[in-house]
């Protein structure tokens, strides 16, 4: 007993630790999200190994066809390298930060309002749902928590402590963080804002220089690519985010539109949807915070650590009125831990009165109880990296180890994550852009699948074909074919196809 008194402190760190590791790493293998995009990914990380490719470019953005910096394969890849080049390698790492996020909250909030909003704080971070979800895959705009959560922890010591060092790590972390997505962006007008109304401007040269030289060294290997190709990435950038749009939220009214975010992202959040519970959050988590800037603003570690709340959570949904595209729930990603932050912030306040700490207990307990009930365990694993290995193993049986080009008949998938494990088991299809053999192997995961005369060029380019085979996977429900060349023409076999011929 003395030494659990002792160290109570730490062993409460520890299981709160422990439990962000349970939610993160168990069984992260069978739940892993392995579809074309993370296929695409994995070949680009293998042949910075196999063929010693180092990329200076990231994966494409979902809307405006750019491409984000190298930054995440260059932290993922060797994790692909230490697990053997299985998919569920670069899934540890993103695992691993997302832990790592949970003790820098902790962290942060120790460092401004105590011990015991930190820890309670963090354990509801730990087990919220959404936030699990996307700490237990791999896909590049997961880890970006943790790099905006470490630019603003970097911004406040820096305010604090008035140490340079501070403003040039918020930049470096802002030049990954600008790499994993590029709605980061708005974390400039979130730390500019910051930074205004917590430092003396004759201060602000300083920091800029201090922010803009880490931010350089972190976004340098883009930069390079860019300089050294006129470029193209900013152009198109700039393009995309000028040229307007129908979509998204065109109103002025900020309270409507605040409000409006803030429940969207508190329903993605805790994932309970079309209630009021989440309205009546926002607006307690708004107020309470703005209360608090107010009833501490002569008191200067908490007015700073109210303001960045604040500015954080309300500054990251008004930003996003710039945005005029349709908001998915990642997008919120640059300020997943902001809600959590102000929350910190207001139970604090809360638990120097008795009869608020028991309150504010109550809505701990109960939030954390819900959150445990909507974990992912409650849903079967998809098992998705050991179907796909089983789909590439079938299809180089029907191969008879002969030369083949390859096609994907989906929906909403790409053939890459079926490609990468070809590849990895040295059966690499060919291009028909660089050779069309004398076989084509086409998977189907539609319901309704008729290869023949379908329109995707991987089909399209092999030219008229028949039917040589049909098999059917037991307990996937996915088609595998074999295509020849129809004997009725001239086949192609032996020289590449070309396109729009």
């Amino acid at each position: 007993m003395p030494f659990f008194r002792k160290h109570f402190q730490l062993i409460l760190v520890i299981i709160v630790i422990a439990v962000a590791i349970f939610f993160r790493f168990w069984q992260i293998r069978d739940y892993v999200v392995f579809l074309g995009d993370e296929g695409r990914d994995m070949i680009v990380m293998r042949d910075i190994f196999i063929n010693k490719r180092l990329p200076f470019l990231g994966p494409t953005a979902s809307v405006g066809g750019f491409y984000l910096g190298p930054i995440y394969y260059w932290m993922a890849a060797p994790f692909l390298l230490l697990w053997g080049f299985d998919p569920v390698g670069p899934a540890y790492f993103v695992a691993i930060v997302g832990v790592a996020t949970v003790f820098l909250l902790y962290r942060f909030l120790k460092e401004t309002v105590g011990f015991w909003p930190a820890i309670l704080v963090s354990l509801l971070y730990s087990t919220a749902p959404l936030i699990v979800r996307y700490s237990r895959s791999s896909w590049n705009p997961n880890p970006l928590p943790f790099f905006a959560l470490l630019m603003i922890y970097f911004i406040y010591l820096g305010i604090k402590k008035k140490k340079w060092i501070f403003y040039a790590g918020a930049g470096a972390s802002f030049g990954v963080a600008i790499q994993l997505h590029y709605l980061a962006i708005m974390l400039i007008i979130i730390s500019s804002l910051i930074v205004l109304v917590n430092t003396n401007y004759k201060k602000w040269p300083q920091i800029l220089a201090s922010a803009s030289t880490g931010f350089i060294i972190t976004f340098s290997p883009f930069l390079f690519f860019e300089i050294r190709h006129s470029f193209p990435n900013f152009k198109t950038i700039l393009e995309f985010v000028t040229r307007g749009s129908t979509t998204g939220f065109q109103t002025s009214n900020f309270i409507w539109l605040l409000s409006n975010f803030g429940n969207i992202l508190l329903e993605e959040i805790s994932i309970i949807k079309g209630t009021v519970i989440t309205r009546i959050f926002f607006w307690f988590l708004t107020l309470g915070g703005l209360s608090g800037l107010f009833f501490y603003r002569k008191t200067n570690n908490l007015r700073i650590s109210y303001s960045i709340g604040i500015i954080w959570f309300l500054g990251g949904l008004l930003t996003l009125k710039y945005y005029s595209g349709q908001i998915f729930d990642y997008y919120f990603g640059f300020m997943f831990p902001a809600p959590f932050f102000l929350i910190g912030l207001i139970f604090s306040t809360m638990w120097k009165n008795n009869i608020f700490r028991i309150f504010a207990l109550i809505i701990m307990i109960l939030t954390f109880a819900f959150f445990i009930s909507k974990g992912f365990y409650r849903n079967s694993p998809n098992r998705l990296i050991n179907q796909t290995v089983t789909v590439a193993d079938f299809v180089i049986q029907k191969t008879n180890q002969e030369s083949f080009n390859f096609a994907l008949i989906s929906n909403s998938n790409s053939d890459h994550a079926y490609r990468y494990f070809l590849e990895t088991k040295d059966h690499k299809p060919l291009e028909l852009d660089e050779l069309v053999t004398n076989q084509l192997l086409v998977v189907c995961e539609s319901k309704k699948c008729e290869p023949l005369g379908h329109p995707i060029w991987e089909i399209a380019g092999f030219g008229r074909a028949e039917i040589d085979g049909e098999w059917e996977l037991p307990d996937i429900g996915i088609r595998v074919y074999r295509l020849t060349h129809w004997p009725g023409e001239l086949s192609p076999a032996g020289k590449p196809a070309i396109k729009g011929s």
